[in-house]
């Protein structure tokens, strides 16, 4: 049964969203054309159109605008798969923090650049995501330089919560919010603002087939080491750190999962971009991907779609399309 509250981490949801409010903009909250008519009101919430191109900007913003002047000076480490990182280059851009990104050999490209464009360090590590994060913790701890983890920290889970806050001042009876589930820290913020702000909503976990650690994770009991397979959905793949407070987050918030094949995910993304005349990357196929597979279910209903992040190379963009 979903808990009720989350108060520890909801007040610091409350105070992400005044800490952030001169960096981050809320985005739109869009109408599905295609998905919509006269009764069901189907919403693409735009994170897309943040300045780093994803919502990542939301937890990064928060957590470095936490840490105190002696913090900062030292520099910041962190990995990603590129979004996560981008906005913690943004943000030590901003603060004139240096930054160090421990991020995959196989990044994609318009994600490595958007990450270098803002000054930071990347480090390549080869393998799966989780192995950056391992690279990346022993590395900051050698040096005595803080780390940032992209989904396993409670300012950087609020500062994705400011999310759920948005969605509610904007639709206050949502029926449902559809999310991608990677590491769980969109998922735990947006998952935790609405059991408070809403508890009626449905918080459904949408992940690709070829990688839904998490997803498999839940009714083990325990995050588990699986093998992931690629996956269009960069942003949501590889495996997830071992204690992550989002395990138990996802555990208590999220009323159901659902995963989706790579070829239901790229049609959704081209519903997505189809509809809205933006870019949306991987992960924004596979939450569409979702919705679709029970859209008969949400007929009459109101529904937001979590749209992630617009960050896709060209040639994988064209590919697609």
């Amino acid at each position: 049964m979903k808990k009720e509250t989350g108060t520890d981490q909801f007040i610091e949801i409350a105070k992400a969203s005044a800490r952030i409010k001169n960096v981050v903009t809320p985005t739109p909250l869009q109408l599905s054309k295609s998905l919509s008519d006269d009764a069901t009101k189907i919403y693409y919430k735009m994170e897309n159109l943040n300045p780093t191109g994803s919502f990542k900007l939301r937890g990064a913003a928060n957590k470095i605008l936490s840490m105190s002047d002696a913090e900062r000076k030292k520099g910041v480490v962190t990995a990603s798969t590129g979004n996560h990182g981008a906005g913690i280059g943004y943000m030590c851009k901003h603060t004139g923090c240096k930054g160090t990104v421990f991020a995959p050999s196989d990044v994609s490209e318009a994600k490595y650049k958007g990450m270098i464009s803002y000054g930071v360090d990347v480090v390549k590590t080869d393998g799966d995501p989780i192995k950056g994060e391992i690279a990346s913790r022993k590395y900051a701890a050698e040096n005595n330089i803080p780390y940032i983890s992209p989904y396993n920290d409670a300012q950087i889970i609020g500062g994705q919560g400011t999310i759920g806050f948005e969605l509610f001042s904007e639709v206050s009876d949502l029926d449902a919010v559809f999310i991608s589930l990677g590491g769980g820290g969109l998922m735990s913020g947006i998952a935790i603002a609405m059991a408070n702000l809403s508890p009626k909503t449905k918080i459904i976990a949408v992940s690709p087939t070829n990688s839904k650690v998490m997803m498999d994770s839940i009714p083990a009991g325990k995050i588990l080491d699986l093998p992931s397979t690629p996956t269009l959905s960069d942003g949501t793949a590889g495996g997830v750190e071992v204690g992550t407070i989002t395990f138990e987050y996802c555990r208590d918030y999220v009323d159901e999962y659902i995963d989706v094949s790579e070829d239901e995910l790229i049609e959704g993304l081209r519903i997505f971009i189809d509809d809205t005349r933006t870019i949306g990357e991987g992960a924004v196929g596979v939450a569409v991907a979702g919705y679709l597979q029970q859209k008969e279910r949400w007929v009459g209903k109101k529904v937001a779609i979590i749209a992630c992040g617009g960050n896709i190379s060209r040639k994988v963009l064209k590919e697609i399309l």
